[in-house]
C-alpha cells in the first residue's frame, strides 16, 4: 500500500492549486498498478526516493522518469504508473487554469504528455526540489511550497472574462452548451476554444466532458447512488451517454473503472471540487 498525506495551499493559493499530495511506499517484492484516467489540471511532481514506471496502454511503452515532471492534463486513460520498491514522491495538483496563471506555460503544450520541470521551469524549481528534499515532514515541505508558490502571485492578476465563462462549463449543474457560453460572451467558437487549449490544455467541449465524468466518479465514491441515480445527477443525458464517457475516460465501464482505482490513487485528488475563483 501506499502512505498518502494531503494538505490544502494557504488560502490566497486555493484560485490555482487544489492541494499538495505526499506518497511513501515500502513495497519489497509487491507490485502496485495505478491507472492515469482523464483528468483536468496539471501536475507538478517531484521524486525524492525510486521513480514511478510509465507504460502507455496499447503501444506498452515506457516513459523515461524524471525527479521533477510537470504532467499535463489528461484527456483519455493513456498510461498506468507501475510502483515497485521504495517510493517517495511530493505533488502539486493545480486547478484546471492554475498552471497557466501561475506561470504562463499555454496548457495545450503539456497536455497528456510529461515534461522534464527543469527544462520548463528553470533553475528556480530544481532549487525547491533541493529544498524539500531536506526538510523532514510533510508539513515543513507544504508550507515550503506555500511560500514559493506565493511568490508568484505576489504581483496581482488580472482574470479573463472567458475564463471565468469556462469555470461555467466545469459546473454540471448549470447545464451549459459551450455555443451558450460563446453567445453570453460574445465571441466565437474559435475564440473560446483557443483560450481554453491555453488555459485548461483541452477544448472546451473537452473541458466540460471530463468536468461531468470526474463529478460522477466523485459522486461514487462518496455518496450510496446507484449508477442511474448518478447519471442523472451529473446531468448525463442518459446512462449510455455516461457509459460512452467512461469507456472513453476511464478505458472501462463505470463499475469495472472503479474496481481499478484505489483510495490512494491521485485521481481522488484531481476530482476534488474546484475553487470557481480566478
Amino acid at each position: 500500500m501506499l502512505t498518502v498525506q494531503s494538505a490544502s495551499p494557504s488560502p490566497a493559493l486555493l484560485p490555482y492549486i487544489r492541494t499538495y499530495v505526499q506518497r511513501e511506499a515500502h513495497l519489497g517484492t509487491r507490485t502496485l498498478i495505478e491507472p492515469v484516467v482523464a483528468r483536468l489540471g496539471v501536475m507538478l511532481e517531484f521524486e525524492f526516493a525510486g521513480s514511478y514506471e510509465v507504460r502507455n496502454y496499447g503501444s506498452e511503452t515506457v516513459e523515461d522518469p524524471n525527479v521533477i515532471s510537470v504532467i499535463g492534463p489528461q484527456g483519455w486513460r493513456r498510461s498506468r504508473l507501475i510502483i515497485r520498491g521504495d517510493i517517495e514522491s511530493l505533488v502539486v495538483m493545480f486547478q484546471p487554469f492554475g498552471f497557466h496563471a501561475l506561470f504562463g506555460v499555454p496548457t495545450a503544450l503539456l497536455s497528456n504528455a510529461g515534461t522534464e520541470g527543469h527544462s520548463l521551469l528553470g533553475r528556480k524549481v530544481s532549487r525547491l526540489r533541493e529544498q524539500l528534499g531536506n526538510l523532514p515532514t510533510f508539513a515543513q515541505r507544504a508550507k515550503a511550497l506555500d511560500s514559493f508558490f506565493l511568490r508568484q502571485v505576489s504581483v496581482p492578476q488580472s482574470v479573463d472574462p472567458l475564463q471565468r465563462a469556462l469555470h461555467q462549463l466545469m459546473a454540471p449543474e448549470t447545464g451549459l452548451k459551450v455555443a451558450d457560453v460563446a453567445r453570453q460572451m460574445g465571441v466565437g467558437l474559435r475564440q473560446l476554444e483557443r483560450r481554453s487549449l491555453d488555459y485548461a490544455g483541452m477544448s472546451p467541449k473537452t473541458l466540460a466532458r471530463i468536468a461531468r465524468f470526474s463529478h460522477a466518479l466523485r459522486l461514487r465514491t462518496e455518496r450510496s447512488l446507484n449508477w442511474t441515480q448518478i447519471a442523472h445527477a451529473a446531468q448525463y443525458h442518459d446512462h449510455m451517454h455516461m457509459i460512452r464517457d467512461f469507456r472513453e475516460f476511464a478505458g472501462e465501464a463505470p463499475t469495472s473503472a472503479l474496481l481499478e482505482i484505489e483510495p490512494e490513487h491521485l485521481i481522488h485528488f484531481a476530482m476534488e471540487p474546484s475553487s470557481r475563483r480566478g
